[in-house]
């Protein structure tokens, strides 16, 4: 049997509340593990990692607030640094795992960097168990290193690089096909998992300057996606904050400048708070 037939193949999911992998495991509520499994067609699993210009981790949570997802789950792993994270003062999961039931949605929001030369086996992990939830297709976001990109007043351009059998269906909405490359990092963890697996692994790309946050690059991906899948999502709040960090840099500059001219020592100031 040729590796396409085994995609199409039809996967009887299973309620797996509880996945361990050798360094990583996943823990997910055991009413909404059901409620996965008794879905008509199979979720839409959308990972966000930390990466370049934050695209991931920018889109992940848009997601979550906009369309009122519920956290389902944690994912740990020893790939993973000793980082935790917390809002308004309540410690969270730094890897969780999200349910918007009405658009049957998966999001897997990772905050924290993983380790140097790590992931493998946590990317194992987390596509053993989106397949045993029956899960087909699985979405990754990577910003493209471009130190020369600042903050854009026009959209970012979205790339695509997917399996044949999704891949047509994203470029029939505007995504661009990319010239030949390398895919690095957590992202490609997946990806290649994906193409070991009964997964169709898809990664939608932009530019981005790695040293900046980029909601411009997350906002023009997540139109793209929201046009291929149909989940409603508003990118008001996203383009804002991609102007409002222009203007910061605008008035750094300015005051950089400024202090140029009188030389004078520049203090250091956050552009992002």
């Amino acid at each position: 049997m040729n590796t396409m037939t085994q995609k199409l193949e039809k996967i009887d999911p299973t309620c797996v509340p509880f996945l361990e992998g050798k360094l990583s495991r996943i823990v997910i509520d055991d009413a909404i593990c059901e409620n996965l499994k008794s879905q008509e067609k199979p979720p839409l699993f959308i990972i966000g990692f930390a990466g370049v210009g934050l695209i991931g981790t920018i889109l992940a949570n848009e997601l979550v607030e906009q369309l009122k997802m519920k956290q389902i789950g944690h994912v740990l792993s020893e790939d993973l640094p000793p980082i935790t994270v917390f809002y308004d003062g309540v410690l969270k999961h730094p890897f969780r795992l999200y349910y918007q039931e009405k658009f049957n949605l998966v999001v897997s929001l990772c905050e924290v960097p993983f380790n140097p030369g790590s992931y493998s086996d946590l990317a194992r992990t987390l596509m053993n168990w989106a397949l045993s939830q029956g899960i087909q297709d699985v979405l990754c976001v990577q910003g493209m290193a471009d130190e020369s990109i600042a903050v854009r007043d026009t959209p970012s351009p979205v790339f695509a690089a997917a399996e044949e059998e999704i891949l047509e269906k994203i470029l029939a909405h505007g995504v661009k096909r990319p010239p030949k490359g390398l895919i690095m990092g957590a992202e490609a963890a997946i990806l290649n998992e994906c193409l070991n697996n009964q997964l169709n692994g898809a990664v939608f790309l932009t530019p981005a300057n790695p040293h900046l946050p980029s909601p411009e690059g997350a906002a023009s991906i997540l139109e793209k996606m929201s046009d291929v899948y149909g989940f409603p999502i508003k990118l008001d709040g996203l383009l804002k904050q991609s102007s409002e960090i222009k203007q910061r840099l605008l008035e750094l500059q300015k005051q950089t400048n400024n202090v140029h001219s009188q030389n004078l020592p520049i203090a250091g100031r956050n552009i992002y708070s």
